[in-house]
């Protein structure tokens, strides 16, 4: 079996208020049009504040890295990339750290799966994770690269692959993300959505093929994992590298799909929504959660730990389901053995990607 023993999160240091970063974008343009709807969609989003690597946003602060308030060229990609390097290390080993008694694991630890889609170098953040954590050198690695808010739940069945078949097996899961570096002055209905929503963030999972209860007050078993790919969004979510950085595509068809296609789902694996007693579903954005919960017939309040963190920290793409899964967890005292969960992140493609625990 496999079983989470541990999640770790960690946040740059620099919090905004949605106000100001929004402002900020706003001050990148002269067209009041614009102006009023970056307003409007900023209104709308559900989210208080977001973090970043970057000072930048602090419209009173002259020492910026990547965006002047006054310059309208786009940094390139080997800027947003050097820095990329500097901060995803540090924020992964805040998230690591992040995990209760994390000294005592690190000897037990046999595999390590990183996650990204903000940023890539070589030798990567799995060798330099091993390096700094002072891993065992024959400690098995892999990286789940480029692929979006779901992938957490990707690399989860990984691990959980790999506890089922070794018996000792102590998966260390990293994902980070540094989204706020892809900042684009741009102004199309894409940007003005992901410009708004998106901020940094990293979490550390431990993954065992053994039950441990010393981080939660239940004994958390990994089920099963199920994959959808909605063809008829293959273009409604996407990622893509170019000169000045990464440009994405993000619709606002991107809920209605999800609604139209999370019921038939749960149908077809033979899951009813009454037999789940806590959702973890990843907050891409406020209209995605709001329409999952209508589609399954849930009470808003069910999701309070997806709203909580939309609203404390945005949409970290790949971390972001492992907040509110952490939420949960935490909240376990209550819980009672056989009582099962749901996670769920939405992805490229379009893809969802699911996954059943249970307390036991």
């Amino acid at each position: 079996m496999s079983y989470i023993t541990a999640i770790g999160t960690a946040v740059p240091e620099n919090c905004f208020s949605q106000e100001e970063l929004s402002s900020f974008y706003l001050n990148s343009t002269n067209d009041d049009t614009l102006k009023r709807k970056i307003k409007i969609v900023a209104g709308k989003t559900g989210i208080s504040q977001r973090y970043s690597v970057l000072k930048d946003f602090d419209q009173n602060s002259s020492d910026f890295e990547l965006f002047s308030q006054n310059s309208t060229d786009e940094p390139g990609l080997t800027d947003r990339m050097m820095l990329y390097k500097k901060y995803a290390i540090e924020l992964s080993l805040a998230a690591i750290h992040d995990i209760e008694n994390i000294d005592s694991h690190k000897k037990e630890i046999t595999h390590i799966i990183t996650v990204t889609c903000t940023g890539l170098f070589a030798p990567g953040l799995d060798i330099e994770l091993i390096r700094e954590l002072d891993l065992k050198p024959d400690t098995q690695r892999s990286s789940v690269n480029f692929m979006g808010c779901n992938a957490a739940i990707i690399a989860l069945k990984s691990a959980d692959s790999i506890c089922r078949s070794q018996p000792n097996a102590n998966v260390l899961i990293v994902c980070t993300e540094l989204c706020t570096i892809h900042f684009q002055k741009r102004f199309n209905d894409d940007y003005i959505l992901s410009n708004l929503i998106f901020g940094d963030g990293a979490a550390a999972v431990l993954m065992s093929s053994q039950p441990d209860q010393n981080n939660y007050h239940k004994t958390v078993e990994v089920n099963r994992f199920n994959s959808m790919i909605l063809h008829q969004g293959y273009r409604d979510m996407a990622w893509q590298l170019s000169e000045t950085g990464f440009i994405m595509n993000l619709t606002s068809y991107v809920p209605g799909l999800i609604k139209e296609n999370i019921l038939p789902m749960l149908d077809e694996i033979g899951l009813n929504a009454s037999e789940i007693a806590y959702w973890a579903i990843h907050p891409g954005g406020k209209k995605i959660v709001d329409d999952f919960s209508i589609a399954l017939g849930l009470d808003k309040c069910t999701l309070t730990e997806t709203y909580d963190v939309l609203k404390n920290y945005g949409n970290m793409s790949s971390p972001t389901v492992l907040f509110v899964l952490k939420m949960i967890l935490e909240k376990a005292e209550g819980a009672k053995i056989g009582e099962k969960l749901f996670a769920a992140a939405f992805g490229p493609g379009l893809s969802i990607e699911t996954m059943q625990l249970q307390y036991v």
